[in-house]
């Protein structure tokens, strides 16, 4: 660092390495999870990708601000190099939204793959739609904000700028709003859900992560206020300039913790091992065609609730059946999907205790694959 690096500067950039390596390591266990473990990278997973290659851009731009004395009056700092200071704020600005915007991308697409009923995928290719447009606009206002864009850094260029106050406002409140809306978007479908509670919960806590994302975007409000009244801007700059980015790399980060589950149930396996529930079954009995029926509840039905990031073809997939739902006939192909779990595919293994006759063994592969195929 030059002289011109003071302590304001180094401890905000001390806490964007923090966040910033953080986001890095949890967003490479992710993908450790996705292309080793699951085996299947999807959309989300290459776009949170770029969201962290722009995470580690604005890191960049952010070093140069404190390399050129950010936290220092502006008064004290030479000409040149407060031009150079500004130039990186400038830059840093589309820069961050461009990260934030392909994270939450990034959880669309995860939802859009989770819930696959129509009325649930067109609901989040809404939302997708919509931060599109909005991403569009945020990211060219702010590299437009002034016009010629050097007066931006040179207040006595002739041109104008955006009232930096109503666009940086107007442009949180929107990004407050699409964080309530992906926040609140899951929700009524996983509390439909027919769950143990304390599974229940867990699932909507984990879609909930994004709730710290929305945290700290009403946190950094408050140094926005700061910043667009400023007169001190070099000095007034360092609140906003941290809290940006630890909304960007929390997000990365909310947004792939759900996909890492696969990895910690590898590493802990006793925190994050799925549980089994048993039910008593009624009766069974022979059909006319030699397969036995199987009605009543169900008996030790092994439950593998690999509800995130688990080791099936899809690392979503909700592996749980409730007692009202566990009434079927074997020989008869079942239900094509329930409504109710809105396209969260459902998955059985059954283990008969008494039969009432002896099958073949293809006959007993055929019965687990049709069990295993269908969904609720």
């Amino acid at each position: 660092m030059t002289t011109l690096s003071t302590s304001r500067g180094r401890s905000a950039l001390a806490v964007s390495i923090v966040f910033t390596c953080l986001a890095t390591a949890i967003v490479l266990v992710r993908v450790y999870t996705r292309t080793i473990l699951v085996k299947q990278m999807g959309a989300d997973d290459y776009t949170i990708l770029v969201a962290l290659a722009f995470s580690w851009v604005f890191f960049g731009l952010f070093v140069g601000e404190v390399y050129h004395g950010m936290g220092e009056h502006y008064a004290l700092i030479p000409p040149a190099i407060y031009k150079m200071q500004m130039l990186c704020f400038w830059a840093s600005v589309p820069i961050y939204q461009t990260s934030l915007i392909t994270t939450k991308m990034s959880i669309l697409l995860q939802y859009r793959r989770v819930f696959s009923t129509p009325r649930m995928r067109l609901a989040c290719n809404l939302l997708i739609a919509f931060l599109a447009v909005y991403g569009t606009w945020t990211i060219l206002s702010a590299w437009a904000n002034c016009v010629p864009l050097e007066k931006f850094w040179d207040p006595t260029v002739p041109g104008f700028c955006f009232d930096k106050k109503a666009l940086w406002f107007s442009n949180s409140a929107i990004h407050i709003l699409s964080d309530i809306l992906i926040l609140v978007y899951p929700m009524p479908v996983l509390k439909s859900l027919q769950l143990p509670k304390r599974q229940k919960f867990a699932l909507i806590g984990v879609f909930a992560l994004g709730g710290f994302v929305l945290i700290t975007s009403i946190l950094r409000l408050s140094s926005l206020l700061v910043i667009s009244n400023s007169t001190d801007p070099t000095y007034d700059n360092v609140g906003a300039a941290e809290w940006s980015a630890i909304e960007c790399n929390v997000a990365i980060i909310c947004a792939s913790l759900p996909s890492t589950r696969a990895f910690l149930s590898n590493l802990l396996p006793h925190v994050f091992s799925t549980g089994s529930n048993g039910y008593h079954s009624r009766t069974t009995r022979p059909s006319r065609i030699g397969r036995s029926h199987l009605t009543g509840t169900i008996t030790n039905t092994q439950v593998q609730a690999s509800v995130i990031g688990g080791l099936d073809d899809r690392d979503y997939d909700l592996d749980k059946l409730s007692p009202s739902t566990a009434s079927f006939r074997t020989n008869e192909k079942y239900s094509e999907g329930k409504e109710g779990l809105s396209g969260i595919k459902v998955t059985t293994f059954v283990t008969q205790e008494s039969i009432s006759q002896q099958v073949t063994n293809e006959e007993t592969g055929s019965t687990k694959d049709l069990v295993r195929k269908h969904s609720f």
